[in-house]
Protein backbone atom coordinates (compact mmCIF):
# COMPACT_ATOMS: atom_id res chain seq x y z
CA UNK A 1 0.00 0.00 0.00
CA UNK A 2 1.03 3.66 -0.71
CA UNK A 3 0.46 5.34 2.63
CA UNK A 4 -0.41 8.80 2.34
CA UNK A 5 -0.18 9.56 5.93
CA UNK A 6 3.41 9.55 7.70
CA UNK A 7 3.93 10.82 11.47
CA UNK A 8 6.77 10.14 13.80
CA UNK A 9 6.40 8.74 17.11
CA UNK A 10 9.44 8.43 19.87
CA UNK A 11 9.75 5.64 21.66
CA UNK A 12 10.26 6.40 25.76
CA UNK A 13 12.17 4.57 28.25
CA UNK A 14 9.31 3.92 30.08
CA UNK A 15 7.32 2.18 26.90
CA UNK A 16 9.79 -1.18 27.39
CA UNK A 17 8.62 -3.68 29.71
CA UNK A 18 10.62 -6.25 31.94
CA UNK A 19 12.14 -7.95 28.41
CA UNK A 20 13.48 -4.77 27.71
CA UNK A 21 12.11 -3.87 24.71
CA UNK A 22 8.50 -2.21 23.55
CA UNK A 23 5.73 -4.04 25.33
CA UNK A 24 2.89 -5.07 23.08
CA UNK A 25 0.31 -2.76 24.14
CA UNK A 26 2.64 0.58 23.69
CA UNK A 27 2.47 -1.01 20.13
CA UNK A 28 -1.61 -0.43 19.93
CA UNK A 29 -0.89 3.09 21.41
CA UNK A 30 1.44 4.63 18.95
CA UNK A 31 -0.99 2.90 16.45
CA UNK A 32 -3.92 4.45 18.01
CA UNK A 33 -2.07 7.87 18.06
CA UNK A 34 -1.29 7.16 14.05
CA UNK A 35 -4.71 6.71 13.56
CA UNK A 36 -6.18 9.79 15.79
CA UNK A 37 -3.40 12.20 13.54
CA UNK A 38 -4.99 10.86 10.48
CA UNK A 39 -8.04 12.24 11.07
CA UNK A 40 -6.99 15.43 13.18
CA UNK A 41 -5.09 15.90 9.98
CA UNK A 42 -8.56 16.49 8.01
CA UNK A 43 -9.94 19.59 9.30
CA UNK A 44 -13.97 18.45 8.58
CA UNK A 45 -13.09 15.72 10.95
CA UNK A 46 -10.66 16.91 13.41
CA UNK A 47 -12.27 16.12 17.12
CA UNK A 48 -15.03 14.18 16.03
CA UNK A 49 -17.45 16.55 17.32
CA UNK A 50 -21.43 15.96 17.38
CA UNK A 51 -23.09 12.65 17.73
CA UNK A 52 -21.48 10.93 14.98
CA UNK A 53 -18.07 9.30 16.01
CA UNK A 54 -15.80 6.72 14.90
CA UNK A 55 -15.45 3.56 16.84
CA UNK A 56 -13.00 0.94 16.97
CA UNK A 57 -14.82 -2.60 16.44
CA UNK A 58 -12.02 -4.82 15.89
CA UNK A 59 -7.80 -4.29 15.64
CA UNK A 60 -5.27 -6.65 14.78
CA UNK A 61 -1.85 -6.56 15.60
CA UNK A 62 1.13 -8.33 13.76
CA UNK A 63 4.40 -7.79 15.86
CA UNK A 64 7.33 -8.54 13.66
CA UNK A 65 10.43 -7.20 15.47
CA UNK A 66 11.04 -5.52 18.80
CA UNK A 67 11.58 -2.16 19.25
CA UNK A 68 13.73 -0.79 22.00
CA UNK A 69 14.76 2.31 23.42
CA UNK A 70 16.06 4.96 21.63
CA UNK A 71 14.26 5.01 18.55
CA UNK A 72 12.09 7.33 16.34
CA UNK A 73 9.90 5.22 14.48
CA UNK A 74 7.75 6.47 11.49
CA UNK A 75 3.88 5.21 11.45
CA UNK A 76 2.43 4.60 7.91
CA UNK A 77 -1.43 4.94 8.23
CA UNK A 78 -3.99 4.56 5.89
CA UNK A 79 -7.42 3.81 4.63
CA UNK A 80 -7.70 0.68 2.65
CA UNK A 81 -11.50 0.41 2.76
CA UNK A 82 -14.26 2.57 3.01
CA UNK A 83 -18.00 1.24 2.96
CA UNK A 84 -21.47 2.34 4.22
CA UNK A 85 -20.96 3.02 7.94
CA UNK A 86 -17.24 1.60 8.56
CA UNK A 87 -14.13 2.13 7.32
CA UNK A 88 -10.35 -0.40 7.38
CA UNK A 89 -7.51 1.14 7.97
CA UNK A 90 -4.02 -0.07 8.34
CA UNK A 91 -0.74 0.96 9.82
CA UNK A 92 3.44 0.31 9.43
CA UNK A 93 6.06 0.68 12.01
CA UNK A 94 9.10 1.78 10.72
CA UNK A 95 12.07 1.79 12.95
CA UNK A 96 15.59 2.91 11.12
CA UNK A 97 17.07 0.18 13.50
CA UNK A 98 15.17 -2.83 12.56
CA UNK A 99 12.87 -1.95 9.63
CA UNK A 100 9.73 -3.23 9.48
CA UNK A 101 9.08 -3.33 13.63
CA UNK A 102 4.73 -4.23 13.61
CA UNK A 103 1.60 -4.47 11.06
CA UNK A 104 -2.20 -3.06 12.21
CA UNK A 105 -5.40 -3.78 10.68
CA UNK A 106 -8.63 -2.05 12.03
CA UNK A 107 -12.38 -1.40 11.09
CA UNK A 108 -13.29 1.81 12.66
CA UNK A 109 -17.43 1.89 12.60
CA UNK A 110 -19.40 5.07 12.80
CA UNK A 111 -21.99 5.15 15.33
CA UNK A 112 -24.33 7.95 16.59
CA UNK A 113 -23.91 8.34 20.12
CA UNK A 114 -27.75 9.40 20.76
CA UNK A 115 -29.12 6.64 19.17
CA UNK A 116 -26.91 3.67 19.72
CA UNK A 117 -26.42 2.28 16.37
CA UNK A 118 -23.82 2.32 13.03
CA UNK A 119 -24.58 5.51 11.11
CA UNK A 120 -23.64 6.03 7.31
CA UNK A 121 -20.35 7.14 6.43
CA UNK A 122 -21.25 11.58 5.70
CA UNK A 123 -20.20 12.41 2.61
CA UNK A 124 -18.04 15.03 3.61
CA UNK A 125 -15.75 12.29 5.42
CA UNK A 126 -16.02 10.67 2.65
CA UNK A 127 -14.70 13.06 0.23
CA UNK A 128 -11.80 14.24 2.76
CA UNK A 129 -10.71 11.11 2.97
CA UNK A 130 -10.81 9.58 -0.96
CA UNK A 131 -8.96 13.09 -1.21
CA UNK A 132 -5.93 11.97 1.42
CA UNK A 133 -6.14 8.40 -0.28
CA UNK A 134 -6.01 10.02 -4.24
CA UNK A 135 -8.57 7.10 -4.73
CA UNK A 136 -12.27 6.64 -4.91
CA UNK A 137 -13.87 3.72 -2.62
Amino acid sequence: MDFKVKTEQRVAWGDMDAFGHVNNVVYLRYFESARVKYFDDIPELAGFQGAEIPVLANVSCSFKKPVVYPDTLTMHVGVTKLGHASLQMSCQMISPKVGLAAVAECTIVLIDVNKGHSVRVPNVWRAAIEKIEEKTF
